[in-house]
């Protein structure tokens, strides 16, 4: 459906000499299949927001090229570039750009009475602004004016003027982002809905993790321009490639250590709380500096006071507590490191309390140490 291949654009800087360039997109290549929610997600700055400008015709790649249902968008090679209003794509902005002196219908009417389309009948155009509303659940709001009107209201109405030009591709721009937590949770779900129900190829933005894995097919991780990792929601959550994926994506415990041998089991690493058998690594062997990673909610505590020794058993202390509704987390100091872990709310743990923490080496992965990655280039 959607092919981006070697996408990218660079920025001059306002305060470099005329030769300085930023690359905010830096030879992005991915692909959206049909009927796909496809996120890009990463911090502010890595190049999301411009990736899907540039998809839009909002922004002109330096190179690569854009292809959407086998149409070339846009191709630096083939000198190709169809400007934005041809390129039958909906957008929904983060700002929503809803017409505040317009009612309801006539916002979403707007696309079709003007360009190409305003010679569409009058007729159709009533019938496909009605269908769009029912669709978003504001067809009963038609005639109220858009500064009349909620939030959540608002962002539907953004999302009703997109698909009434019925698009081949939707792109959405960070588009919960100024709602409030309960009601951008709400819509995660009724924006979720709606894309399956109608079985619209999207595209969204967004650097809320909660939103890329919930809602995705597939999520791509950007940082600094370039995907640091593709794949569907378990694999960015549960097989992070890197430790920039592991940290930015959820909570991440990280422990130093060194690769030492490779054993049926997995691999073992020394680490100075202890040696620690992982299931996985990524990027590094035996005699390598690494990072075990492991999730809050994968360590175990073990509730027997006497388990003090064994496999990927680490003792330390309850430092602090955190109690979050329904669950609690913890802080615990390891003799030379600190971990944090997560138990159901009823499992309370008292400050200052000894415990024995178990790693299960299926939730354990060997990944590089930033530092020495950073070393290596």
């Amino acid at each position: 459906m959607l092919q981006v291949d070697a996408l990218c654009k660079a920025f001059k800087e306002e305060t470099a000499s005329k030769h300085d360039r930023v690359h905010a997109v830096d030879d992005v290549t991915f692909t959206v299949e049909e009927g796909q929610f496809f996120t890009l997600l990463g911090p502010s700055g890595c190049g999301k927001t411009t990736t899907l400008r540039c998809i839009a015709g909002l922004e002109r790649p330096d190179t690569g090229e854009i292809v959407v249902d086998d149409h070339v968008l846009f191709s630096h090679d083939r000198r190709i570039s169809i400007a934005a209003n041809e390129r039958n794509l909906g957008m929904v902005f983060q700002s929503y750009a809803i017409w505040p002196h317009m009612n309801v219908f006539d916002n979403v009417a707007f696309p079709l009475r003007v360009g190409k389309r305003r010679r569409t009948p009058k007729a159709e155009v009533t019938e496909r602004v009605e269908r769009a509303l029912n669709v978003v659940e504001l067809g009963h709001l038609a005639g109220r004016y858009a500064t009349k009107l909620s939030g959540g209201q608002q962002q539907r109405l953004a999302l009703a003027r997109a698909l009434v030009i019925e698009p081949k591709l939707l792109l959405l721009d960070e588009p919960l982002s100024n709602l409030d937590a309960k009601l951008r949770e709400s819509l995660r779900f009724e924006l979720k809905r709606l894309q399956r129900e109608q079985g619209i190829t999207t595209v969204y933005v967004t650097h809320d993790q909660s939103e890329a894995l919930s809602m995705s097919n597939a999520v791509a991780v950007m940082k600094d321009g370039r995907i640091s990792q593709l794949g569907d929601p378990f694999d960015i959550y549960l097989k992070p490639a890197n430790p920039f994926v592991a940290d930015f994506v959820g909570t991440t415990n990280f422990i130093d250590g060194v690769v030492r041998e490779q054993t049926p089991d997995g691999w073992v690493v020394h680490t100075a709380d202890g040696p620690l058998t992982v299931a996985a690594t990524s990027g590094v062997g035996v005699g390598d500096e690494c990072v075990v990673c492991v999730r809050p909610e994968h360590v175990e505590v073990l509730r027997d006071d006497s388990s003090t020794g064994g496999d990927n058993v680490l003792t330390g202390e309850v430092q602090t507590r955190l109690f979050v509704g329904e669950a609690m987390e913890y802080q615990v100091r390891l003799p030379n490191s600190q971990l944090q872990c997560r138990t159901p709310a009823a499992a309370r743990l008292s400050s200052g309390k000894p415990v024995s923490l178990h790693l299960p080496p299926a939730h354990c992965t060997a990944l590089p140490r930033p530092e020495a990655r950073a070393g290596s280039r």
